[in-house]
C-alpha cells in the first residue's frame, strides 16, 4: 500500500537513525528585517510514532500564524532603534545617559553581535552569574538587567520576541552595601558652622530644611521664593547643565519654609548679583547652573573633615530631613508630598491638599531641629532661638 503524503504546510515525519525526526517551517526576521520562512529540523529520538506527531503538530500550529517565531535581528541593532525610539521619550535626561552607559559598557559587549532570538533567559542568566561571581553589587546587576529587560520589552512589543526572556532571570537578593545614615541635629550643627558664609550655607540649609532632590536644588530660580508665603515652587530639575521636568509628576510641589529657610535666603539674595526672577538661585559666575559634585568637594567635604564628620552627600540630607519629620510625628503621608515622592500612599496625589495647614507645621517642626544653627556675619555666630 502507497504510503501517504502529508499536507503540504502540514511538515514531514520521517525515521532517521533509531529514532523519529520531523521537519517543519516557521516564520523569522531575517537580519535585514525582512520576513522569511525558515525550514526547520529536529531528531527527535527513540519515541513512539504517535509521540513524534504531536510534537510536529505542535511545532506546525506554533508557526502557522502571522507573528514569527524568532528574530535573526542582531541585538545591537534593536538597541539602536530603542535609543532612537524609546530612550528620548520615555526616560529623563539622567536616565538616558545612564542607560547609554550601561550599554556601551555591559549590554552591547555581551550581547551585541547576537541575534535577539539567541538572547534568551538561560544566556542571560549566566551573564548575572558572571556578574556575580566578577563582584558587582546586586543593585547594580538589578539596573543592568532592569535596562537589557526594557530593549527586550520593545523587542517584543516590535515582533521580535514572543515573550520577554529577562522576565524568568534568578536575581542576586538586593542588600544595602553601605550603611544609610541621616545627621543627628548635633551633626547638623557642628557640619553647618564649619561651611563659608553665605552661599555654602544656604544650599545645605534649603538641603536639609526643604528635603529637596540635589537636581531641584540647583534648578530653583528667584522667581521659585515666595517670600510672602515663605515658600518655594518645584517646577524643575537640573542634571549636568540640562533642565528637564521633575522626576515625577507629584515632584512639581510647592515647599513651605520654616523661618530659617527664609532667612538663609533673604541673606543670600542680598549678597548675589543674581537676583532677577529668571537667575538661578544658586550658579556659577556666568549664570549657569551649579555642579552639585563640585560643591561637595569644594565645600562639605571640607566641612566635614574639619567637624570630623562622615562625608555626606545630597542624598544625605534629603534623609535627614526625612528622618527628623518623621522622629517629630509628621505623618508619612506629609512627608511623602513634601518630598515629592509616589510610593507612600496610593491615595497621595493631589499634594496640594496637604499644604494648607498639615505641610505648615510639618515645615515648622524640622525647622526647629536647626535652631541652634547659627547665622554667620563677619565671621560671629549668632544662634537663633
Amino acid at each position: 500500500m502507497a504510503r501517504r503524503k502529508r499536507q503540504y504546510g502540514s511538515g514531514s515525519l520521517f525515521k532517521e537513525g533509531g529514532g523519529w525526526a520531523i521537519r517543519w517551517r516557521e516564520l523569522e526576521i531575517a537580519p535585514d528585517g525582512t520576513i522569511k520562512k525558515r525550514k526547520c529540523y529536529e531528531a527527535l529520538g527513540n519515541i513512539s510514532r504517535h509521540d513524534a506527531a504531536e510534537i510536529l503538530r505542535g511545532k506546525v500550529a506554533a508557526g502557522d500564524g502571522k507573528q514569527p517565531l524568532r528574530s535573526r535581528v542582531m541585538f545591537r541593532t534593536l538597541v539602536g532603534q530603542w535609543q532612537r525610539d524609546v530612550l528620548p521619550t520615555k526616560y529623563k535626561y539622567s536616565t538616558q545617559k545612564n542607560h547609554r552607559h550601561i550599554m556601551e559598557k555591559h549590554l552591547l559587549p555581551r550581547f551585541g553581535d547576537l541575534p535577539v532570538c539567541e538572547v534568551t533567559t538561560a544566556v542571560i542568566q549566566t551573564y548575572v552569574t558572571h556578574l556575580i561571581q566578577v563582584g558587582y553589587a546586586p543593585k547594580s546587576i538589578d539596573h543592568i538587567h532592569d535596562v537589557l529587560s526594557a530593549v527586550l520589552r520593545s523587542g517584543v512589543k516590535w515582533g521580535h520576541l514572543v515573550a520577554n526572556p529577562a522576565r524568568g532571570v534568578e536575581m542576586p537578593r538586593l542588600k544595602t552595601v553601605r550603611a544609610k545614615w541621616a545627621l543627628t541635629v548635633d551633626q547638623a550643627v557642628a557640619l553647618f558652622e564649619h561651611l563659608p558664609w553665605p552661599k555654602p550655607r544656604t544650599m545645605v540649609g534649603l538641603a536639609l530644611l526643604g528635603g529637596v532632590r540635589r537636581g531641584e536644588l540647583f534648578a530653583f530660580r528667584w522667581r521659585d521664593f515666595d517670600q510672602a508665603n515663605r515658600c518655594l515652587q518645584v517646577r524643575e530639575a537640573v542634571y549636568e547643565g540640562t533642565f528637564d521636568e521633575p522626576k515625577t509628576d507629584v515632584s512639581v510641589r510647592l515647599i513651605p519654609l520654616p523661618e530659617m529657610a527664609v532667612e538663609l535666603l533673604q541673606t543670600w539674595q542680598s549678597r548675589t548679583r543674581r537676583t532677577a526672577r529668571e537667575d538661578l538661585i544658586f550658579s556659577t559666575v556666568s549664570g549657569k547652573p551649579i555642579s552639585p559634585n563640585n560643591v561637595l568637594r569644594t565645600w562639605i567635604w571640607p566641612a566635614c573633615q574639619a567637624a570630623d564628620l562622615p562625608r555626606v552627600t545630597w542624598l544625605t540630607f534629603r534623609r535627614t530631613y526625612s528622618s527628623w519629620a518623621h522622629q517629630k510625628g509628621v505623618a508619612p503621608k506629609v512627608v511623602a508630598a513634601l518630598m515629592g515622592h509616589t510610593k507612600i500612599e496610593t491615595t497621595l496625589n493631589v499634594y496640594t491638599q496637604v499644604l494648607d495647614g498639615a505641610a505648615r507645621e510639618a515645615a515648622d517642626r524640622v525647622g526647629s531641629e536647626l535652631a541652634r544653627i547659627g547665622q554667620t556675619a563677619g565671621g560671629t555666630t549668632t544662634l537663633i532661638h
